[in-house]
């Protein structure tokens, strides 16, 4: 796996070394770059319209820039670093009799992306659509596909910009790969406290004359009055306090300051994350309705208090060899195509990738949609996967069928357009490797312009199983059990793995003939060092990688919370706290003093499994008469206790 504080620079191209493999490296270029197809030749086109085309809001479109765009090392120079590092690993085998080993290079594993375009946001007198599948393929070269449709003005703009030997395309790559932490501790923490306090009273008193009134009324006639006065009082409030923070301790860690600071902002984004969960509306206080606040007909005397109170909590902590998804943003200027040479040495021509197109034909309509399929071959047991795409309306009948057998593969379908119906059907079959059986989708209708087969729609069930953060001088074995229901057959597919330090990586390849449309399920069984044995409960996961991390991994939170006046009446409230996981007979216990200056108190300790177990308290309330009240011993599964007197 990727060790991110194993670092270098060859040729402009970032190196990383591997946690466990001495010769085994990971290359990261700098920028992205057009992507280069067999003759040596980039992907690149651009069209632009002799005569414009009209179209229903009276837009006129202008052209067409249409391209692939990769994230990847070229051959040549992946040849050069790779010749550089042996000569690294040649140094340190030159005092020895052994013959050195030979340099390998790694394939990242990518777990998610998103890939953008500078075009993307240009005005929209120039651009009219651009069609991004929104991610690269993340196997392979990692390309994406781009389809710029530009207005006329647009295309006379980029038919001059695009010919700049500066270069105008912009391209940002945005993606996540899972990588093993340096000797580090890193502490991620967050806590947000919210309080809502409704209060009203209500008194109607009714007053009646008094003595002097009495006797003016006797001397001078007059009948007898009295007067009803009403008080109504209304307090609310509402408070709201967030902390929290991020520790880093690099310990001896000796890394440049660039990677330090890469550690930093990836600590701090995982804080940002939790506050953006915290200020979701599952974790805000609703507000009063106006039914609540609602006095009762016809009474003198009404006292109300509502009180609501909500606490969120976040913590991670992340410790040395954890596995965790790491954050690589390359971006950058491509290389103008007047800049590129072939494979003879002499540059490239701009007229050679560029064509005027005469479309003073209504006819001449056409639907090209870009077909992939963004799986794994040399990994998964797929053979091929063919594509059948179908285009029927008027006259045009356009039938093609693709066989794609690697993911860098590009297809195009292509079909005249009629009647302005942009929709197509297709259906795609996929043949496995050793499988006489095949899995073969249901037809479907559609109009996108880029027609993607995800892996999860092959009808393979594929799971990579590693270890994470397992301490192999504590854990001796780890058992897992992982099934998945959602088969053609509907009989489950359930296997078991054990996990050792000397066997720690297990794979999973099952054909299932259906699309993996459900989560799988697994459980963890860890057998210690001194005999003990834990069981986590039943989790369910997507990830094509599952890791197996610590039984102690998980953190768990009691909130211990005073009730009553801490004012006037409570001195200190003592607590007994124990915390019982009875299915791996595992115990923590801690004593806690509630009072005025620390009226609420978190305890933080590791436990097995976070979901299950119960909590056992009790203690004394000592108030400031001197008196002494008992809290009885009681159970609980709440992470949130409020203990003390009640109003």
């Amino acid at each position: 796996m990727l060790l991110i504080d194993n670092v270098q620079v060859i040729e402009g191209v970032t190196v990383y070394g591997d946690d466990s493999d001495f010769t085994k490296f990971y290359l990261v270029p700098e920028v992205p770059r057009f992507r280069m197809n067999e003759t040596g030749l980039p992907s690149f086109s651009f069209f632009k319209y002799r005569m414009p085309i009209e179209r229903a809001d009276q837009s006129k479109g202008g052209g067409f820039l249409v391209c692939d765009v990769e994230f990847s090392v070229p051959a040549d120079k992946e040849k050069i670093i790779k010749d550089k590092l042996q000569e690294q690993i040649n140094q340190r085998f030159a005092r020895s009799n052994q013959k050195p080993p030979e340099v390998k290079i790694g394939t990242i594993t990518y777990t998610k992306g998103t890939a953008k375009l500078n075009i993307e946001s240009i005005s929209d007198k120039f651009v009219e659509t651009v069609f991004n599948p929104g991610k690269p393929s993340l196997y392979g070269r990692n390309i994406t596909p781009f389809t710029i449709e530009l207005t006329d003005l647009g295309a006379t703009f980029f038919e001059q910009a695009l010919q700049n030997k500066g270069g105008f395309v912009q391209v940002a790559y945005d993606l996540y790969c899972v990588v093993k932490l340096p000797p580090i501790k890193v502490d991620v923490w967050f806590n947000s406290s919210k309080f809502m306090s409704f209060t009203q009273d209500l008194v109607k008193k009714q007053v009646s004359e008094g003595a002097f009134r009495s006797v003016c009324r006797w001397l001078f006639g007059g009948t007898k009055k009295s007067k009803t006065t009403v008080e109504h009082d209304i307090s609310e409030v509402a408070t709201q306090h967030d902390w929290g923070g991020v520790n880093i301790q690099f310990n001896d860690f000796k890394a440049s300051d660039e990677v330090k600071q890469k550690i930093r902002d990836w600590a701090w984004a995982s804080l940002a994350e939790a506050v953006k969960n915290a200020a979701s509306e599952e974790n805000k206080i609703k507000p009063l309705t106006e039914e609540q606040k609602k006095i009762p007909d016809n009474v003198t005397d009404f006292h109300q208090r509502i009180s609501n109170y909500k606490f969120t909590s976040y913590s991670m902590t992340y410790r040395e060899s954890q596995a965790v998804e790491w954050n690589m943003a390359p971006q950058g200027m491509l290389e103008p195509i007047v800049n590129l040479k072939g494979k003879d040495g002499k540059p490239l021509k701009w007229e050679d990738f560029s064509t005027v197109v005469d479309l003073d034909d209504p006819f001449f309509k056409t639907l090209e949609v870009p077909i992939r399929v963004n799986a794994d071959f040399k990994d998964l047991p797929i053979d091929s996967v063919e594509v059948h795409c179908d285009y029927h309306e008027g006259s045009v009948h356009q039938i093609n069928e693709y066989s794609i057998n690697s993911p860098d593969k590009l297809e195009k379908f292509k079909s005249f357009i009629e009647n302005g119906q942009w929709n197509y059907k297709y259906w795609y079959q996929v043949n496995y490797k050793g499988e006489s059986e095949v899995f073969k989708s249901k037809e479907l209708t559609t109009d996108e312009k880029f027609l993607t087969i995800n892996v999860g729609d092959t009808g393979i069930l594929a799971v990579d199983i590693a270890p994470g953060d397992l301490n192999w001088n504590q854990v001796t074995q780890a058992q897992v059990e992982l099934k998945y229901t959602a088969t053609k057959t509907r009989t489950p597919i359930e296997r078991q793995y054990l996990l050792t330090k000397e066997s720690a990586n297990h794979r999973l390849r099952e054909v299932i003939f259906t699309p993996v449309s459900e989560p799988y399920s697994y459980r963890v069984k860890y057998f210690m060092e001194d005999g003990k044995e834990f069981q986590v409960s039943e989790k369910q996961q997507r990830s094509p990688v599952l890791y197996i991390n610590d039984p102690f991994g998980s953190m768990k939170r009691v909130g211990l919370r005073a009730a009553g006046d801490l004012d006037t009446e409570i001195q200190t409230i003592f607590l007994d706290v124990k915390y019982e996981d009875d299915n791996n007979k595992y115990t923590k216990s801690t004593t806690v003093a509630l009072s005025k200056s620390q009226p609420f108190f978190d305890w933080d300790f590791p436990a097995i499994d976070d979901r299950v177990g119960k909590v056992t308290y009790k203690g004394t309330i000592q108030l400031k008469n001197g008196q002494v009240e008992e809290i009885p011993e009681t159970t609980t599964e709440d992470i949130t206790i409020m203990v003390g007197r009640q109003n």
